[in-house]
């Protein structure tokens, strides 16, 4: 009762044996009961796999066990892969685009690495991908040429042992007879079955890549459990999305030409130089105190707006939001003021701080009391008009900043910028724009996969001479990489 809040509404219960799993109510439901009936489902759900697990540990030893995931944000919501990840043998990963004309590379690029972040940074597998359309979208465009291979390296560049697909001959009968295969109804005479045939060649000539791991430059916050608490209803904006604001912080690193690692957020986070949190509104005070270590031991935090704002029982924390993250934010938060459908607030560096752009923020806007911290950006209108809009507190050895407004594209590519500039990051410079470059490093050297989304051929700058491993030729300064392909260089020494 205490944790659920029941004395609201009169909803308190007198034993056990009166909680039922959420149903249909007269209005919305208790938010902390159906967090925690969130909570109940995926810990049932791991409870039955450790179960099965166990009986196959027993009966095979030695051979590991695993299940497939579907870590890309939109698949599985209601799972938990934190602690999936600590009970398979082998964490695996299915993936499959959703073609709807943005930048679906962009996505499995955040895939592959929050399925590596699950495994601790270990190597993982991509149990499953379509060798060319799938059949479950409103509209299922074939894959172009090149364009398996290409995103098959792409996962083994950010970890994947290997590139598995479902399914190995198309079927002509069930719901799945027009998904694609790696032998098609077109037998071997076929576009799809050369280009898995030379995509298997050229992962034999990969071979020592086994083993290594995927170099990360910054860290990224997310929590599944704290996803399920933003999605309840009757929060301040239905237009502010957990998601939207990983996807978009995470295009702006990329776009940055940064590899990220994702991260718990009571994780070490001390490896990282700068860690974003995009969207946290579910922390603990343990959390607070973990990010406080992290900054005051050099660290450089980014924070998005309506994070810190409840504990695990999503109640609000005592005191001002941010709750949680007010020390080290360095300000409090006076009220929330979401704005209307398709309103704007322009945000201006105020007079005495370092001169930027101008920048717009939609969907939310806060009313921000600085308690230490420095104000970069002001509203130029809106309520808090003449009030920060973007901070930054410098704590210990490092510095935590916050934007409380919603910002993408260049305007937040901005932000960022300056805020890896604190973080002594500096982002690779001299790439074409979706040109990707990712390192694997291990006892059998250092490799760099340089992929190339675009429809031109593009020159990426090395570090020191090396092997292209699919081509066998030897590389000294740079290394071109045709238009949708794939190189990858072993450096000598």
């Amino acid at each position: 009762n205490e944790a659920w809040g029941t004395a609201f509404w009169g909803q308190r219960y007198h034993g056990l044996d009166e909680i039922q799993p959420p149903r249909a109510t007269p209005t919305v439901g208790n938010p902390a009961q159906r967090l925690d009936y969130a909570r109940f489902a995926d810990a049932t759900m791991r409870e039955n796999f450790t179960a099965e697990r166990d009986i196959l540990h027993r009966l095979a030893p030695g051979v590991p066990v695993t299940t497939n995931f579907m870590t890309a944000l939109s698949q599985c919501e209601s799972v938990d892969y934190w602690a999936w990840g600590r009970e398979v043998d082998l964490v695996t990963n299915d993936h499959y685009l959703i073609t709807d004309g943005r930048r679906t590379h962009v996505n499995l690029a955040m895939a592959a690495d929050l399925t590596r972040s699950v495994a601790g940074g270990a190597p993982w597998l991509l149990l499953e991908h379509s060798a060319g359309g799938v059949n479950w979208q409103p509209r299922n465009p074939a894959k172009l040429p090149g364009e398996m291979a290409r995103n098959s390296l792409a996962h083994v560049a950010r970890g994947s042992e290997g590139a598995m697909f479902f399914q190995w001959r198309q079927s002509r009968r069930g719901a799945e007879k027009f998904h694609s295969a790696m032998v098609p109804q077109a037998g071997t005479d076929s576009r799809i079955w050369r280009e898995v045939s030379a995509l298997g060649a050229d992962l034999g000539r990969l071979e020592g890549i086994r083993g290594t791991r995927t170099v990360a430059d910054v860290a990224m916050l997310w929590d599944w459990q704290s996803w399920w608490a933003q999605r309840l209803e009757w929060r301040p904006s239905e237009d502010h999305d957990a998601r939207e604001r990983a996807d978009t912080f995470y295009a702006s690193l990329y776009d940055h030409h940064l590899t990220v690692d994702f991260a718990h957020p009571d994780a070490d986070l001390s490896a990282y130089p700068l860690v974003v949190v995009p969207a946290l509104y579910l922390a603990t005070e343990e959390t607070g105190r973990n990010l406080r270590r992290y900054v005051e031991g050099g660290g450089t935090l980014v924070v998005s707006y309506f994070s810190g704002i409840v504990d695990a029982d999503d109640a609000v924390h005592p005191g001002p939001y941010p709750g949680a993250l007010r020390d080290v934010l360095g300000l409090t938060v006076e009220e929330f003021s979401p704005l209307l459908d398709g309103g704007t607030v322009r945000l201006t560096t105020p007079e005495g701080a370092p001169e930027g752009p101008e920048l717009t923020g939609d969907v939310w806007s806060d009313v921000v009391v600085p308690r230490g911290a420095e104000t970069l950006w002001s509203y130029a209108d809106g309520l808090p008009a003449g009030r920060p809009a973007i901070t930054r507190n410098r704590l210990g050895e490092g510095t935590a900043w916050y934007v409380s407004t919603r910002l993408s594209g260049p305007d937040l590519d901005t932000v960022l910028g300056r805020a890896l500039a604190d973080a002594g990051v500096t982002p690779r410079t001299g790439l074409a724009h979706d040109v990707e470059v990712v390192r694997r490093a291990g006892e059998t050297g250092t490799y760099l996969f340089a992929i190339n989304h675009t429809d031109a051929a593009a020159d990426v700058a090395l570090d020191a001479p090396g092997t292209e491993l699919l081509t066998g030729q030897g590389v000294v300064e740079k290394v071109t990489v045709p238009a949708g392909a794939v190189r990858v260089v072993r450096f000598d020494g």
